[in-house]
Parts: C-alpha cells; sequence; structure tokens
C-alpha cells in the first residue's frame, strides 16, 4: 500500500468492481478510465458485486497455507519462495513475505473501506434502517475487521484508517498507530456494530453471517488479550463463545473437514470457494511423487504434538498418534493414492518390478500395498528440488484425487475453534476447568481421541490445563495460518523458533546396526525480540518520506 500514489487511491476501487464483474458499458465514467463511487453504487446488486471481489481476498494467494511455514509447524523449501527467509532466522527489511503481506492486506482494507463509506450512495427502500443495507455493511465490516487483524497481528505498528485517501494531500495525514491497542479496539468495536446487522444463518458458506462475525470477535479479543498482555479481553471472548458454543451443531468427522464438500458440513461456518474454473492451485503442497512442489512442509515438533493413543512402535513410530495426525500430515508408512508414502532413505526393496518397503527395515510389516516412489532424498524418482526436506508432507486440504486442478474449500471459520478459545479464556480467566476440560472433551471425541484428559494433564503436560488446551489448539488447527499469532501472543516465540528444525525419525543401518536418527533439513539462526513483529517493508518507509517508523531491531 503506497498511500502517497494518487493512482493507486483511485486504481484500488477500479480494480475492485472490475473483478466483481462491475464494468460495464452502462457505467458513466467520471473520471474517464476510472469507475468512482459516485458512479457506480446506484443498485443494491452492486454492492453484491463489490462485496463479492472483497471475499475474494480471503486466502488470497493461498497465503494462509504459506503462515505454517514460518512458525515451529513448518519450513519453507524454496529459497526463491515467500517466507524461506523468515522461518530461518535471516529475514531482512527486503524479505518478499512482509512486502506482499502489506500490499495484499491493504488493496483488502480499501475494498471494504470503499463499500462501508459508500453504503449510501444508494438510496435504500428501507433508509438506514434497510435489513439489506445493514448485512451489507456487516459484512463489509466483518470483513475489513478481519484484514486489520492480520495486519496488526503480524507488523504492530501499522497504518490505520477507516477512510481511503482520494487525495495525496489526504493520504499525507494517515498515521502510523503506535499503540497496537487502538486497532484491536477498533476491531472489537466495529465487530459488535456488525453482527447487530447480519443474519443468524447466511444464504450460504461463502457469506457472513452472525457466527462468522462472533467467532472473530472472540478470536481478535484472545489475540488483544496476549498482545496487549491484557487479561481482560477474554471477556468478550467468554461471551461470544458462550452464544456460538449454545447454538453450534454437532461436530463434523474430522476426515471429512479438508476435503471436497466440506463447506456442506454443519460444523463449518464461512469457507473462500473455489470452482473448475477458478481453482485452488494447491498442487504445490502435494508431494514430489504425485507432482506437487512440496513448497511447505510440517516438521518433527509439530507431528510430536499429536498424543500417542496407543504403545509407541520403534519401528514404525508414526502409527498409535491422535487420529488427527493422519488427516493433517503425512508420514512414512501412510497411505496415498493406493500405495505407501516413504522418505526413509534406503529403506525400500524392488520386487516383481514394484517397490516395497524392506521387510527387514522400518514399516517393513506393511507388505500389502507398493511404496511410492519419487519421495526420498536422493534416491530419484523426480526433481529433488521439490522433494520434502523434512520427510513430512502437509495431507490436510491435499490429499485429493487429482493434484493440480483441485478446487476443496478453504475454512475460514468452524465451531471448534469456539469450543477451544472458549476453553482457553476459563483457564486464563480462573473459570471452570471442569468447563475447559468438556469443552476440549468434544473436540477430542469427534477426532478418535480417546486420552484421559486429566491423565494426560498430569503425565505429558506437567500438570498444566493450559499446555493442554494450547496443544490442543495446536494440532487441530495446524495447516490453518493460526499458529503464527498463537506462539506470540503466548509469549512463546523466543522458546519454540529457537529450538533446532528436525525432520522425520527412523533407524538407519547403514553401519550395519540400526541407529535412531532424526533428519536435520536445515539450520535457523537464532531468533530474537525483533522477530515478534515482521519489518516493515522497507519499499513503503522509503516511499513514504520518512512517515514510516520501522519496527525495533530490523534496519
Amino acid at each position: 500500500m503506497k498511500i502517497y500514489k494518487k493512482s493507486l487511491l483511485y486504481g484500488a476501487f477500479a480494480l475492485t468492481l472490475c473483478m466483481a464483474g462491475g464494468c460495464n458499458s452502462n457505467i458513466d465514467l467520471e473520471p474517464e478510465g476510472i469507475i468512482t463511487a459516485d458512479g457506480y453504487f446506484k443498485s443494491a446488486e452492486d454492492y453484491e458485486k463489490a462485496l463479492t471481489a472483497l471475499y475474494e481476498r480471503l486466502n488470497v494467494e493461498s497465503y494462509d497455507l504459506w503462515m505454517d511455514g514460518v512458525t515451529d509447524n513448518g519450513l519453507v523449501t524454496h529459497s526463491w519462495n515467500r517466507g524461506y527467509d523468515l522461518g530461518r532466522g535471516i529475514g531482512s527489511t527486503a524479505s518478499s513475505f512482509p512486502a506482499d503481506k502489506w500490499d495484499k492486506g491493504y488493496i483488502s482494507v480499501q475494498r471494504a473501506n470503499n463499500v462501508i463509506n459508500n453504503i449510501d450512495k444508494y438510496q435504500w427502500p428501507g433508509g438506514e434502517s434497510d435489513a439489506n443495507r445493514n448485512q451489507v455493511l456487516g459484512e463489509a465490516r466483518t470483513l475489513r475487521a478481519y484484514f486489520y487483524l492480520d495486519l496488526v497481528s503480524i507488523f504492530g505498528h501499522i497504518m490505520f484508517y477507516t477512510e481511503n485517501p482520494a487525495t495525496v494531500a489526504e493520504s499525507e495525514n494517515v498515521k502510523q498507530v503506535q499503540d497496537p491497542k487502538e486497532v484491536f479496539d477498533f476491531i472489537l468495536d466495529d465487530l459488535d456494530k456488525a453482527i447487530a446487522g447480519l443474519p443468524d444463518k447466511p444464504s450460504n458458506k461463502s457469506k457472513i453471517g452472525k457466527p462468522a462475525a462472533r467467532l472473530l470477535r472472540a478470536r481478535a479479543a484472545a489475540y488483544a488479550a496476549g498482545y496487549l498482555n491484557d487479561k481482560s479481553y477474554f471477556q468478550i471472548t467468554l461471551d461470544e463463545t458462550a452464544q456460538l458454543v449454545a447454538s453450534a451443531p454437532q461436530l463434523a468427522d474430522f476426515d471429512k473437514l479438508f476435503v471436497t464438500g466440506c463447506e456442506d458440513l454443519d460444523e463449518v461456518i464461512l469457507v473462500r470457494r473455489y470452482s473448475l474454473d477458478a481453482t485452488n492451485s494447491w498442487g504445490n503442497w502435494y508431494n514430489q511423487s504425485i507432482g506437487g512442489y512440496c513448497v511447505t512442509t510440517p516438521v518433527k515438533a509439530l507431528a510430536d504434538a499429536f498424543e500417542y493413543v496407543g504403545e509407541r512402535n520403534e519401528t514404525m513410530p508414526y502409527l498409535n498418534k491422535d487420529p488427527r495426525f493422519y488427516q493433517t500430515i503425512y508420514a512414512p508408512g501412510m497411505e496415498m493414492r493406493g500405495k505407501y508414502f516413504n522418505t526413509i532413505p534406503n529403506n525400500v526393496v524392488e520386487k516383481d518390478g514394484k517397490t516395497y518397503f524392506d521387510p527387514n527395515k522400518d514399516y517393513g510389516a506393511l507388505q500389502d500395498k507398493e511404496v511410492s516412489v519419487g519421495d526420498v532424498l536422493a534416491e530419484g524418482g523426480g526433481g529433488e528440488w521439490n522433494k520434502t526436506p523434512t520427510g513430512l508432507s502437509w495431507k490436510k486440504y491435499c490429499q485429493e484425487e487429482e493434484t493440480w486442478t483441485t478446487y476443496n474449500s478453504f475454512i475460514i471459520f468452524r465451531y471448534a475453534e469456539a469450543y477451544l478459545l472458549r476453553a482457553e479464556a476459563l483457564v486464563e480467566t480462573g473459570g471452570s476447568t471442569d468447563e475447559a476440560k468438556s469443552l476440549i472433551k468434544v473436540i477430542r471425541d469427534r477426532a478418535g481421541n480417546t486420552n484421559d484428559i486429566d491423565k494426560m494433564v498430569a503425565e505429558q503436560y506437567n500438570g498444566s490445563l493450559r499446555d493442554l488446551i494450547r496443544n490442543e489448539r495446536r494440532v487441530e488447527l495446524a495447516q490453518e495460518g493460526l499458529r503464527f499469532a498463537d506462539i506470540r501472543r503466548w509469549n512463546i516465540l523466543l522458546d519454540v523458533m529457537n529450538k533446532p528444525i528436525e525432520g522425520i525419525e527412523y533407524r538407519d543401518f547403514s553401519s550395519g546396526t540400526p541407529k535412531h536418527t532424526v533428519l536435520i533439513p536445515a539450520e535457523r539462526d537464532a531468533y530474537t525480540a525483533r522477530d515478534f513483529w515482521w519489518p516493515i517493508p522497507q519499499a513503503e518507509i522509503d516511499l513514504n518520506s520518512g512517515r514510516i517508523t520501522q519496527n525495533e531491531g530490523w534496519k
């Protein structure tokens, strides 16, 4: 967002309407070549077109799928891809991912502002009390809050405005936020206003209703509690989740959530839809052996976060895990398109022209299917650069039968998060631990995790129910774009990001005697206090004549 440029001030609005199908010969362009608010908003349908273009900003360029790659959940594979440097602790003010998030975030904000500030360009039949008017306003406010929450959670000291500057002079009056509290408070207040005008149940899962806005407000309040170190914000989380949990449907089977048709599940509140004509390009995350690029991959720390629900098998360490593991991550020994997935080196044999696990090595008991070839580093079968460097890969959202023509929806909100947020808020505010455990039990039961919560708290979480709840959020919501903010608001960033980056564990037979081995796919420079906020793109600072101050520690 280069707010000093007048062309962009007009251009963002023109782009919004053109993408929504709003450019047509009946529109009087004033000035010539530019669609202005005065010349466009002449019917309720025009607002719907503008909203359509705004909804298209959700998970724009699949950014939510990239985010776990810059946390302790994952790793970005290629040096030329966004987040590679930041995830390894070698980011700079010229890093591409912050520039992408900044620019795309402000385009989204500008589109929302255009709808909100021009809501009465059209004469609504019911005036300011018109239900359609207030629904449009509620949707736009909720989306603006969503995009501002993303920006403030990443950069902290953002440029904050609710009306798009129309002139260079006006753009020079836009101020940088010195205290993120200003933005968090605005988001919470604006969402409160939005909820009043929204329907209890929208027309489809691509539209915002009260549940989506309430869940966003609950999330924003939990973020504010952590980022601002003020637990009083959790009361908003408790208020909103009380209504959400009370009206929540039965949660869906976990294995149906991240595949085609997920938008039909009652648990799902809001999705970003795709289609055969507008696919999601998630082949970028599929395995190399089936034509994918593995642009980001999970790491051992995330795999370890999934509890064992049975005895650990040293020859097959990825067996007997929490069932959610098998819908989130591909690990050695898991089935992928009718064959077994393998990334363990020197671990297969040829038999009758087919590849199987070596019966004397890890996963050797699995002889009923062939092993897929092309995912083991340095063992051929395709381009080395597109193989997972950690030996693990993402299954969540990446298990369709085709690799490059997928169009399964991305879930923005689902009721499971309301349970998690409420449990967290109860524990953080000294509320009922029994209620918190009952909420978590709902999440675990539906997934098939039969471990007793009290026993696990005592034996695996050092007596801390809070730690179990945080881990539950981690495994339930992995690869959904939320871990980035969680490790910051919980103040564990430096702890988790200064641990080694590790991949699969397996037995190495190269010396003749099996040796337990953990793959080390990359090294990370030390994370420091500066990494709490991402750097504001230096190009923005330079182009705005010193009106933007860089976040502390970045030069």
